[in-house]
């Protein structure tokens, strides 16, 4: 193939998978200013990926010290980083697009380019471009995403079709160069979700090692391979080791809860248009791993002897990669938690699942390649692989989905505080009440406006000084509760009227008004959540 028609390719792929990725995920694409699936997970992670955005050209070095759970340290470690995602979208940020839409065009990006990736993959190994379209159709757009909609960095799989894709050129080039990019993207899927970068080791290992058994690679360009890739991500495993000693690790129960099962395979997810009632009954939370009929009858197709090497070798990467999915219902996964120390920060052994969507999805390539190749006109291959990825796309939609709509400004309250802190004066500390999982992740997205500490913080794990203070301030405005939020060296106390029932907001007001260790600095209307109210701020005077 040469240059110029891989060039095509790419562009061709890109832009179908571009267009795609609008339709099946609709109506997200129409609303990347506004919306996204809640005002949780994904507000968090909009947060997470301004951080790198505002830190990386102020201080790169203290990356991780992130400006949630004041004043512990390396808070950015205690769920995922999105390190390669962030970078990447930095530029975004620097240009002054708004923080959601920055998160829905990485979010969206994890649908584009592993359709992409896979499509250059699938189309490297059976010469057929069509073959291609078909394995990253699979891997694109595999329900699970849809069951993920919320947590982007579970749509990050860029990398993984990229490593695998610069593994068989290294195979059969034997150049340093492929091996360079090999590590590459496997450090690039490690620092884009760390559940995926665990789960990559041993995928890799059976995958690569079957590629090898008869072709083995230089010795040069794999060890140019794990020395970047040690190097690329060392740091970042350090510094995860690290906050296991802050906050603690899974324990057996949470693994078993996020075990897959056999029928976790048979449940595409509610939103399905079209099994989605059939299959109700197998739904399980975050265990939704329907790979699709069609895929696996391709996958079976590919399959059926004669067989190759590679073929095998991505069959057996899906045979483990079902068996970890399974978890503790498997039979590895108490392995690598008992002996393999990073496997205890993982709650949802199911969502190896994944790997299993990427093997069938190859395998499918070579399936649709291997039914189509008897087919001796261009345009009866062209009708096959139409009809197949329209019976693809059919059986992997999802009804229109449900977007929360996100207020794209701050409310004016945080100016007060820079106002009254003086704008050349040092970063200060806010602490937000009510405190919850269902208010912390609005309070990080609002702080990508001021970048000011927070006490507050929602993450994968909690360190015990927050849960400490969040219990102490139920009693608000106790002595016991304004010490607790003191203890963190806290300087503004905000009251958000629009979070709190009843007359609570009016009275918490009046009663702190009243003290003279809190000084109100500003009351600001404020509307969220379908409701008026306001904002409160009160410096605390030490």
């Amino acid at each position: 193939m040469t240059g110029s028609s891989s060039l095509r390719y790419f562009l061709l792929t890109l832009a179908l998978f571009t267009a795609l990725t609008a339709v099946m995920t609709y109506p997200q694409a129409l609303h990347l200013h506004d919306r996204v699936h809640d005002d949780g997970d994904p507000l968090f992670e909009t947060w997470i990926l301004g951080w790198v955005a505002h830190q990386l050209p102020r201080a790169p070095a203290h990356l991780l010290d992130a400006n949630m759970f004041y004043p512990e340290r390396r808070t950015l470690a205690y769920s995922e980083t999105l390190l390669l995602p962030g970078a990447a979208a930095a530029p975004l940020h620097w240009l002054g697009v708004h923080p959601i839409v920055v998160y829905n065009l990485v979010f969206l990006s994890g649908f584009v380019i592993s359709g992409v990736g896979t499509a250059l993959l699938v189309r490297m190994l059976t010469g057929s471009g069509g073959a291609g379209i078909v394995a990253g159709l699979v891997f694109a757009f595999l329900p699970y995403r849809i069951d993920h909609f919320p947590h982007l960095q579970l749509q990050q799989t860029q990398c993984l079709p990229f490593a695998l894709w610069a593994f068989h050129r290294l195979l059969r080039t034997g150049r340093v160069r492929d091996g360079v990019l090999f590590g590459a993207f496997a450090a690039g899927q490690v620092l884009s979700c760390m559940y995926y970068g665990l789960f990559l080791i041993p995928y890799l290992v059976v995958v690569c090692g079957v590629l090898s058994w008869k072709r083995r690679p230089a010795v040069v360009p794999l060890a140019a391979a794990a020395a970047l890739l040690v190097v690329a991500t060392a740091p970042l495993g350090m510094a995860y080791l690290n906050a296991r000693k802050v906050v603690g690790e899974r324990g057996p129960q949470e693994v078993i809860d996020g075990s897959a099962t056999l029928t976790s395979y048979l449940s595409p997810g509610e939103d399905n248009a079209l099994y989605g009632r059939v299959f109700a009954r197998f739904i399980q939370p975050e265990r939704q791993l329907f790979l699709g009929f069609v895929a696996m009858a391709l996958a079976a197709a590919a399959l059926w002897p004669p067989v190759s090497a590679t073929r095998i070798a991505y069959a057996l990467g899906a045979l483990v990669a079902f068996d970890v999915s399974l978890g503790f219902n498997g039979l590895s996964y108490r392995l690598f938690y008992d002996y393999v120390l990073p496997f205890h920060a993982l709650r949802v052994p199911a969502r190896m699942g994944l790997f299993v969507g990427f093997s069938v999805a190859v395998l499918a390539g070579f399936g649709i390649a291997r039914l189509t190749s008897h087919l001796t006109l261009p345009a009866q291959r062209r009708t096959a692989f139409g009809v197949v990825a329209i019976l693809l796309l059919v059986e992997y939609a999802s009804r229109p989905l449900t977007l929360y709509t996100v207020q794209t400004a701050a409310p004016p309250s945080y100016a007060d505080i820079l106002a009254d802190k003086g704008v050349d004066s040092p970063t200060t500390v806010l602490f937000e009440f009510p405190t919850s999982s269902l208010d912390d992740p609005t309070y990080l997205y609002n702080s990508t406006f001021h970048w000011q500490n927070l006490v507050n913080g929602y993450s994968g794990f909690f360190p015990p000084s927050y849960l400490a203070v969040a219990r102490a301030v139920r009693t608000l405005p106790s002595d016991s509760a304004l010490n607790a939020i003191k203890s963190h060296n806290t300087r503004y106390l905000v009251l958000h009227g629009e979070r709190l029932r009843g007359d609570r907001y009016e009275r918490l007001v009046a009663d702190l008004s009243g003290r003279t260790d809190m000084r109100l600095i500003s009351r600001r209307p404020w509307f969220d959540h379908g409701k008026h109210s306001e904002i409160a701020v009160f410096r605390i005077v030490y």
